[in-house]
């Protein structure tokens, strides 16, 4: 294919690429984006982006803060590749708010102060100890587990906290905070998400990262796209008549929304099974049929093999050390309930309940302010910070990704003095405070479908 020419674009051009782009069968539209006044054709590199389709969030729109968040110096090399243009001179975005140039300006003395260096000493204990769990939770079951169903229940405690601490490490391996050669971070994901956890690294990087990219932003943020099951903003119930002609549906919609407060935790008891459901699917051929056609994401074979090792371990120990079908169900409905609702926990801590956007209101809105004012960060403290795996400094996370969990405390009064000083919201709250929040929010939310209900 000949290289694309090079030319000058205004942001209307931008925008209108953006529109072909959402006719998802149209595979010659160009994937336009801007980043620092130049704009590149993505469309090609999308398999290969190692962060997933998260790129097209940002299709259509100026990518500058986005892409320098995530990205190593060595990925503008990368991204000249597909220069095609410049914006015009009169359509040029000049990076002059003054709240925004301030966290850029904080990045740079953060790296040059070394937070975003990662301690290879605490990242080897914090696998050793998680390894450990796995190790006891093993150990019990294999000598009690035919003749005692508490200890089945202990052992698949054990092995839910196990999963979720996982969850965490994968993270922190995934998002590239321990390791500066990224193989090794993938590497680590692998293993601790695919192979102990049983997710899928391209799965959690498709979804998370898109997450990163357009927090709390409805329509965008795949975190929040949980209708009817459970519903975080008045946006979504416009979906209550979005299926005129399906009346059973309508219902069941209705009835779970308002609701909602009281499925709560049963629903979280089967989030991991449904993410690994969901992590299987992706990696399967044509798992990535609902995508548009240039960015579905290549899956290798070790990826496969690693969710294959996690169902290989998990159900050869419920055969091997338990054998009673009774028992078997009951290790496996434990195991998999508390690892949901401990993982679903501090998700939901993490941003439910605080605003959600339409996309309209994010395109007008800067990205550092977006990532704060849409994440809750709760208090610290030893048993919060090994729980939430450092999550509960939510905020200082979404601006700096890739720094390392231990060093966040040591920034978190800038960024709070600084979102005072230009009067951007910065939320913090204790555990059970954040959770009664996102209580309210769910009741809000069942309210406002409940008066739309007795309006028609």
């Amino acid at each position: 294919m000949a290289a694309p020419s090079v030319r000058t674009f205004t942001r209307a051009d931008i925008l209108n690429a953006n529109a072909l782009v959402d006719a998802k069968n149209d595979v010659e539209a160009p994937f336009l984006m801007i980043i620092d006044n130049k704009v590149y054709d993505v469309r090609e590199f999308i398999p290969d982006h190692p962060g997933g389709s998260v790129i097209l969030t940002h299709v259509g729109k100026d990518g500058t803060d986005v892409f320098e968040t995530f990205h190593p110096e060595a990925a503008w090399e990368t991204l000249a590749n597909f220069y095609v243009g410049d914006i015009a001179e009169s359509d040029r975005a000049i990076k002059n708010d003054d709240f925004a140039t301030e966290v850029r300006k904080l990045r740079n003395l953060f790296q040059s102060m070394g937070y975003y260096d990662s301690s290879k000493a605490y990242y080897a204990f914090k696998v050793t100890f998680n390894l450990s769990l796995w190790a006891i939770s093993t150990a019990i079951v294999a000598k009690w587990g035919q003749t005692s169903t508490l200890a089945n229940v202990i052992s698949a405690a054990i092995l839910g906290v196990f999963w979720q601490q996982c969850g965490w490490l994968a993270h922190d391996f995934l998002h590239h905070q321990v390791f500066q050669d990224r193989f090794w971070g993938d590497m680590f994901g692998a293993f601790l998400g695919g192979v102990c956890q049983g997710f899928s690294s391209s799965w959690w990087k498709d979804k998370h990262n898109t997450h990163h990219a357009a927090p709390n932003v409805h329509g965008e943020d795949p975190d929040i796209d949980t209708h009817p099951l459970l519903t975080w903003s008045e946006h979504a119930l416009e979906m209550f008549t979005d299926v005129p002609d399906e009346e059973l549906a309508r219902m069941w919609s209705r009835f779970m929304v308002l609701n909602q407060t009281w499925f709560y935790f049963p629903i979280l008891s089967f989030a991991r099974l449904s993410w690994c459901l969901q992590s299987i699917r992706f990696v399967m051929p044509n798992g990535q049929a609902h995508k548009p056609s240039g960015a579905r994401v290549p899956i290798s074979l070790v990826e496969q093999l690693s969710l294959a090792m996690h169902w290989t371990w998990y159900l050869a120990i419920m055969f091997l050390f338990i054998k009673d079908p009774v028992n078997i169900a009951i290790y496996f409905l434990v195991s998999q309930a508390v690892c949901g609702n401990l993982l679903a926990l501090v998700f939901s801590l993490n941003h439910n309940g605080m605003p959600v956007i339409s996309k309209e209101e994010a395109v007008d809105m800067d990205f550092f302010t977006k990532q704060i004012i849409t994440g809750r960060d709760v208090h610290p403290g030893l048993f919060a910070n090994w729980f939430t795996g450092g999550l509960n400094y939510q905020i200082e996370h979404h601006l700096f990704p890739s720094m390392p969990r231990h060093n966040f405390s040591k920034i978190q009064p800038a960024v709070a003095s600084l979102c005072k000083k230009y009067n951007v919201t910065y939320h913090t709250t204790g555990m059970i405070d954040g959770t009664a929040e996102v209580f309210a929010r769910l009741n809000e939310v069942s309210k406002a479908a409940s008066k739309m209900g007795k309006a028609k």
